[in-house]
């Protein structure tokens, strides 16, 4: 029996590629993506229809939408990052995450697994996350949330990000605890890299 999904802010899909490396049975019901690069390479990577894109998230119907029983969703985060002008809800992209907040109301999945920048949990953006997870709350779920760093996991990349995984009510047993780091497997980024690289990949001193 496979897992039905709906993906929001979905990018090339990281939430689904890990579903696959997990080796876990999902059917794609449907995902939101309104750039045409990030909808190309999603569906490439991914190899589903493009007929399964709703597009603009703030054009949503929940009608439209399948029932599932996970929802993956990274809202954009410029808006929180410490590399950008940290604006919030004043920023419009700050206020995408709550054009999620109809879907999960409505097709109420067992799971919702939300990631972001941990500018997120920092000042002066506490209370705006505060206010995102107690609206989680009132849609019927537990909040589980921690930064974790990709490099602690097998990555040799130093990324922090925020991880919010949100289970409905009814059906957590509190027993959800995020994975412990791993050890260090001694991949590092020059392990990554080609030795040749084309001259059409560099950028000529003008």
């Amino acid at each position: 029996m496979s897992i039905k999904v709906g993906s929001a802010f979905s990018g090339i899909g990281a939430w689904e590629k890990a579903f696959d490396r997990l080796g876990m049975k999902y059917e794609l019901k449907w995902f939101f993506e309104k750039d045409k690069y990030a909808l190309t390479a999603y569906c490439a990577i991914h190899d589903v229809n493009e007929n399964l894109n709703k597009g603009d998230i703030t054009e949503i119907n929940v009608d439209d939408l399948e029932d599932i029983d996970v929802f993956v969703y990274s809202p954009p985060c410029q808006a929180f990052s410490v590399a950008g002008k940290r604006l919030g809800v004043k920023d419009p992209r700050g206020t995408l995450f709550y054009y999620a907040l109809p879907i999960i109301e409505s097709k109420k999945p067992k799971y919702a697994l939300m990631e972001n920048v941990k500018g997120l949990t920092t000042k002066g953006m506490k209370n705006l996350f505060k206010d995102m997870l107690e609206e989680l709350e009132k849609l019927g779920y537990n909040n589980y949330w921690q930064v974790l760093n990709s490099k602690d996991y097998g990555i040799p990349q130093n990324r922090e990000r925020i991880y919010v995984i949100s289970i409905r009510k009814d059906i957590d047993d509190g027993s959800f605890t995020f994975p412990a780091p791993l050890p260090d497997n001694g991949v590092r980024l020059k392990n990554l890299l080609e030795n040749e690289v084309e001259e059409k990949y560099y950028i000529n001193n003008e």
